[in-house]
Order: C-alpha cells, then structure tokens, then sequence
C-alpha cells in the first residue's frame, strides 16, 4: 500500500498531462495535415513527405538517445547523486555533439545523392526538394543536441512542461500552415525553413527551462568524461540495437509482404499499423510517465518497491489498452468501414492481429524499463533483439509452405511471446523475481479481465445483428465490461481504495 501511494499520485498527474497532450497533438495534427496540403499542393506536399521521409529514418536514433540519456540521469537521482549526474549530462552533450557532427557526414552525403541522383522529381523542383533535404537535416541534427535537456525533464518527472512544449510545437505548425496560405514565395521553401525554426525554437525552450528549473544540475562544463562518454555510448549503441531490430521487424516483414504479394497487400498492412501507432501513442503515455520512477527505484536498490511498481505498471498498462482493443476485435469491420469506406482485402484480419501483438508488447515495457535502468544491456538487448529479427527469415520460410499473408502476423505474435517470457527469465536473473507471483498478480488478472471482457462482447456480437446501433452497443459494453471487470478484480483493494480517496480529494478542492 505505502510503494502505490508513494508513486501513484505523481504518476496519476503526470498521465493526465501526457494524455492531455496526446489528444490536443493529434487533434492539431489531423487539421494541420488537411491545412498544410491544400496550401502547398499535392506535387510539393509529396515532395517535403519523401526527401523529409528519408531524414526521419534516422529519427529512431534521436529516441534511442533520449531514452539512454533519461536512464543515467534518472539513474543518478535515484542515487541521489547530484554532482553524478552533471558528469553525466556534460557527457551526454560532447558526446553527442560528435555524434551529430559523424551523422551530419553520413546524412549529407547519402542524402545528396538520394535527392538529386534516384529520387523522382520534376525538374522545376529539384532545387526547393535540395531546401527541404538540408534544412530537414539541420532540424535532425538540432534535435539530437537537445536530447541532453529534454532527457533532464523527463528525468525530473516534470512532464507538464515536456506536454507543453510539445503542444506548442504542434501549434507553431499549425501557425506556419496557415502562413503558407497568405505568402507569395516559393511555400515548399518557406515550409523547410519554418519546421528547422520550430526545432530550434524547442531547443531553445528546453535550454532555458533547464536553466531556471535545474541550473546546477544542467550546468555546462567542458571537460572531457571519457569514461562516462564511454559508458553512454556503450549503452545507446546496446539499446540502438534492440530499436533496430524492432524497425526491422516491421520494415522488413513489409518487404517480404511485397514480395510475395504486390503492394495491395502493403496498404492493408500499413494501415493495420496505423492503428498500432495510434494504441501505442495512448499507452505509451502512461509509460513515460512511470518510466523514471521504475529508473530511480532500480538505482536507489528498493527491489520491493520496483517490483511493486513493475505489477501495477504492467497490469495498468495492459488494462488500458484492452479499453480500445478489445472493441476493435470485437468491431474492426465496422470501424474500418466507418474510417475507410472501401476497405482493402485483408485489412480486417491484419488489424486484429497487429492489435494482439500490441497487447503483449504492453505487458513486457515495464519489464524491460527496469532491466535497462541496470545498465547491464548487452546480453539482455542481444536475445531479444535477435529473436524480433527472426520474424523476418521465418515469415519468409513459411511464406514458402503457406502462401497466406497473414502468416507473417502469426509468426510476430509467437515471437513476441516469446520474447516476454525472455524478459521475465531476466528480470527473475536480475532482480529475483519471483516469477509465480508475477503471473498471479499480473497475467493472470489481465488475461481474466480480457477473456471475460471479449467473450461477453462477441455473445452481444452475435446476438445483436449488424446495425448501427448493434455497433455502437457493442462498444460501448465492451467498454463497460473492461472497465468493470478491472476496477472489481484486475486491481487491487487497497489500489481501488487509493484512487477514490485521489477523486474525492480533488472534488473538495475544486
């Protein structure tokens, strides 16, 4: 009861801010997109979607980086080591200012001749694609300079300001929009100019709300910490492989799709994506949250507490994706009908069964956090790694013998198994886990509530017919049912207790 109430009420707060920030993003975003479009045109919209397609690539790089540098420095206030974790941010700075000046090299180079030497483009164009190209990549490059400072934040837990600024990013965009439509020069130019001004704007945020909020820890130094330097880097080349290979396994699966089925098949598969994105951006908000805390606790050794907070993280986590996903198994004809209109041959089930996957990938985050806030990635990042690779060699081996597309989707789902249970096998390595109390307190309730839940909704299914209001019920039920068979059983008493006494709080205050 005392670790939950220690950590809940922040990371209650801090979910509210990142779901806050979630919904006015993608809210901003689908009406940016809509503004951006009509005023650059199709031709030029395309354009700035390719040549900047081909700089965001690298763009899990930027993540890797912020995730490695939020674990040090999250690492080094759990320890309560302020002078630890300074070392660490200069670290983090020189190195990657090395790291941006190889990467600017590496883009430059292959970006040239990508833009200018494969990629088709009329030749009216050429010269504003070669504007979008460099000044995609100084914006690329901008951001992995505030990696150090946007890792400060997170790591403080102060995630109002990380929603802030990032809703301020999605506003100036939509402000830059809107600008296109009244301005006379050549727009695909102004546009690259203005998205590398929004990343320096940021920057500068980040900086300045470092310097006010934590001036001694963010101080900057220059002094060569090639120990730590080493370390880091180290540790984000370990983690930079594990991202890759869970690239690979989605790029990669979608090749061997093309391969063996044309690209109708790839459409299909890429908007089953679409909705897994969209349910990781609404746990992962959640996740960001109680990430730090999972960090600080490993390094301050509160094994109990950390192992606490992994079961309710990892049952919450998975609860709240079952809101939606257990109405889109229930439902995805009628929502993709709905969202689509003409809906591609083989949508239906590639959706059903990326949303399975996206279930069990919600359980093992939090697992995975506490494991990597050891530092100790090598091994750990190595397994699983290789075994999210072999999605593709055995999707192609069985595509061979079964030459059903959707056995690619079966093969992600039994890998992904597996590598959840690899993650408990080091946790139980790690931590002593008790792996019989982690399937009682955990698996086993969000299996209950997810079973029950489903099965409940397909009898409705069954019964209710195809119309409009069918659907609806059916949602809305199955809905119900999650949250009712998640407050009454997949959480516990002294869990339940807690959040009400957090609700009736805030009515008093208010």
């Amino acid at each position: 009861m005392a670790e939950f109430k220690q950590n809940t009420k922040l990371m209650a707060q801090n979910s509210a801010f990142m779901y806050i920030q979630m919904g006015v993003k993608m809210l901003i975003g689908l009406y940016t997109v809509r503004v951006i479009l009509h005023a650059l045109g199709t031709e030029d919209y395309g354009i700035y979607n390719v040549v900047g397609g081909f700089v965001s690539m690298f763009s899990f790089i930027t993540s890797t980086l912020v995730s490695a540098s939020q674990r040090f420095f999250a690492y080094s206030i759990g320890r309560g080591e302020k002078e630890l974790l300074n070392r660490y941010f200069n670290a983090s700075l020189l190195s990657f200012l090395i790291l941006s000046l190889v990467l600017f090299l590496l883009i430059e180079g292959i970006g040239y001749w990508f833009v200018n030497y494969k990629m088709v483009v009329p030749s009216n164009r050429l010269e504003a694609a070669n504007w979008v190209f460099q000044f995609a990549v100084f914006a690329f490059i901008v951001r992995i300079m505030s990696v150090p400072f946007r890792a400060m934040v997170v790591s403080h837990e102060k995630m109002i300001i990380f929603a802030l600024i990032s809703v301020l990013d999605s506003l100036l965009i939509l402000g830059i929009a809107f600008l296109l439509q009244s301005i006379s020069l050549d727009k695909l130019k102004v546009y690259a100019v203005c998205m590398f001004g929004v990343a320096v704007f940021s920057t500068l945020l980040y900086i300045v709300l470092c310097e006010k909020s934590f001036r001694e820890d963010s101080r900057i130094r220059i002094k060569w910490e090639g120990s730590l330097m080493k370390e880091m880097l180290s540790y984000c080349g370990w983690y930079m492989f594990g991202t890759m290979a869970l690239m690979l396994r989605s790029q990669g699966i979608n090749m061997i799709l093309n391969i063996f089925f044309g690209p109708v098949v790839n459409a299909a598969r890429g908007i089953a994506y679409q909705i897994n994105n969209a349910l990781n951006q609404f746990v992962n908000s959640f996740y960001n949250a109680v990430r730090p805390q999972i960090t600080k606790l490993t390094a301050a050794d509160e094994r109990e507490k950390m192992l606490s907070l992994v079961y309710n993280s990892s049952v919450i986590s998975f609860l709240l994706k079952c809101l939606i996903t257990i109405p889109l198994l229930l439902e995805m004809p009628y929502v993709l009908s709905l969202w689509l209109g003409e809906v591609p041959e083989y949508t239906v089930i590639f959706s059903r069964l990326v949303v399975i996957t996206a279930m069990i990938d919600a359980l093992g985050h939090p697992l995975a956090t506490a494991v990597n806030a050891t530092g100790n990635i090598r091994e750990f990042k190595v397994v699983t790694g290789l075994l999210l690779i072999l999605n593709l060699p055995v999707s192609y081996f069985l595509l061979k013998i079964w030459p059903y597309p959707y056995v690619a989707f079966y093969v992600s789902i039994v890998l992904s198994l597996i590598v959840q249970l690899v993650r408990i096998v080091f946790m139980k390595k790690m931590f002593g886990m008790p792996v019989n109390e982690y399937f009682r307190n955990v698996v086993v309730k969000v299996l209950v509530v997810a079973f029950l839940s489903f099965l409940i909704g397909f009898l409705l299914r069954m019964y209710l017919g195809d119309s409009t209001w069918a659907h609806l019920i059916v949602i809305l039920l199955s809905v119900g049912m999650v949250l009712m068979l998640s407050w009454s059983y997949g959480i516990k008493k002294s869990q339940r207790e807690f959040i009400l006494r957090l609700i009736v709080k805030r009515i008093r205050e208010n």
